[in-house]
């Protein structure tokens, strides 16, 4: 969705979601930091996303993982 229609969206979604709709925290700052773990998580969980079938998503992949912690410690030896 293009992010000049996600408030709208947001509007017409309120209704539907009814009690499940939760408000989003709000940035204390010009710099969203309380996005900071979420983003940090994303990038430890979320790789890439597969172009196979009708749903696609964010997927994890473990050799990514295995890679990573294998070149932070030869980088801290």
């Amino acid at each position: 969705m293009p992010h000049y229609n996600l408030e709208e969206a947001t509007e017409a979604i309120k209704p539907i979601m009814k009690d499940y709709y939760r408000v989003p925290e709000k940035s204390k700052g010009p710099i969203p930091f309380h996005l900071w773990g979420h983003l940090s998580k994303s990038f430890q969980q979320d790789h890439f996303v597969a172009d196979q079938g009708d749903i696609v998503f964010y997927e994890k992949d473990p050799e990514f993982a295995a890679n990573l912690k294998a070149s932070q410690k030869k980088a801290s030896a």
